[in-house]
């Protein structure tokens, strides 16, 4: 059992990262060797991985914090439901649909109408993309094995987590669609019951492209068997007094960064030659001003003013110290260490000699 937190230590933060570290420790809410319906239609090799007993990486706090966002989402539309239908037993949460193909869970049953309420977040720049394929191919499989006897509708509900507005999206049965995911849920079947083997990468996945990698401002996000997949290829070396990681599938990537840092030093230079130019502008403008004792100059359909910005008082510590009017020791206490950070550089291979006409 875990210690209780010392009263000093005490915060809304920390007992949220208690609460995480304490679910990454105990058992998981779901089987992880079932095959789950809410996967049906997207990566089959993650399924069958998961399933086989491969252990993936754990999930960050910072993950589990925007899974648990979800969670919070399923909460507020059901209240919505709750105030048209407020008896008991009028909603019913995490409906278990067990299937011979795998097993999911509705979000949201609301049994009066029969209707079937999946609840997700989004971004308001995802709006757009709205209804994703993956929630579709989800919700298919729920009418499929359950809302279809029951006369069911079904709509997928987001929260729009910017502004907290609700959107719905109303899914319609698509019978040959249904029949295409549940192929895929028998060949994920047959790979771990017949074959005991994930199945393969598929083709048009790459190790940096969703859904076995994504790039996002806070690193690169990967999937959590990324590494049964794609680590093989893996390796580090030490160079001289580099310590070096081989990573051939982020080849594309590094060479759109080199590109990328290229592109920027060449617009950095064009910026610098057009600060140049607009200083001399500026110097000659502000001749001409001068003589004639204004501040705005007007040529054919432009107009520019000029306006003068009083310089700011500073303190140059240094020299205070220098000439001893200040101690050193008196300013330590409010000296502040900026945040270290980190600098890039491209190195690009030695190009080889040509060879000399006695070589050829």
């Amino acid at each position: 059992m875990a210690e209780p937190l010392l009263q000093t230590t005490l915060s809304t933060a920390s007992l949220q990262q208690l609460k995480y570290e304490e679910e990454l420790a105990g058992p998981s809410k779901f089987d992880p060797h079932e095959i789950r319906l809410s996967e049906a239609g997207q990566c089959p090799r993650r399924q069958t991985l998961r399933a086989l007993g491969y252990v993936s990486t754990p999930p960050t706090l910072r993950e589990m914090a925007i899974f648990e966002t979800g969670h919070l989402a399923e909460e507020r539309i059901t209240a919505l439901w709750a105030k048209q239908f407020p008896g008991p037993d009028q909603l019913v949460r995490e409906v278990e649909v067990r299937t011979e193909f795998g097993v999911g869970h509705i979000d949201l049953w609301v049994e009066p109408i029969k209707h079937i309420v999946e609840c997700k977040t989004t971004t308001e720049k995802r709006i757009k993309d709205l209804p994703l394929q993956s929630h579709v191919a989800q919700v298919t499989m729920y009418l499929h094995f359950y809302g279809n006897e029951r006369g069911a509708t079904a709509e997928v509900a987001y929260l729009i987590k910017e502004t907290g507005e609700i959107r719905s999206f109303p899914i319609t049965y698509d019978r040959q669609y249904a029949r295409q995911l549940i192929v895929g849920l028998m060949e994920v079947q047959a790979a771990i019951t017949m074959l005991r083997e994930p199945l393969p990468i598929p083709e048009d996945y790459q190790a940096t492209s969703y859904p076995c990698a994504w790039y996002t401002p806070q690193g690169l996000r990967r999937c959590g068997f990324w590494d049964h997949c794609w680590g093989s290829q893996v390796a580090t070396v030490v160079e001289k007094k580099d310590v070096v990681a081989v990573i051939p599938p982020l080849a594309q990537d590094v060479q759109e960064y080199a590109k990328l840092r290229a592109q920027q030093q060449l617009l950095e230079s064009q910026i610098d030659l057009i600060k140049v130019r607009r200083d001399a502008l500026e110097a000659g403008f502000s001749d001409v001003l001068d003589d004639r004792q204004a501040n705005v100059l007007r040529a054919g359909d432009v107009t520019v003013s000029r306006s003068v910005v009083e310089g700011r008082t500073t303190t140059d510590i240094k020299a205070a110290i220098a000439d001893g009017v200040i101690a050193e020791d008196v300013i330590k206490p409010y000296q502040k260490t900026s945040h270290p950070y980190a600098r890039w550089t491209v190195r690009k291979p030695k190009k080889k000699n040509q060879p000399s006409k006695g070589d050829i």
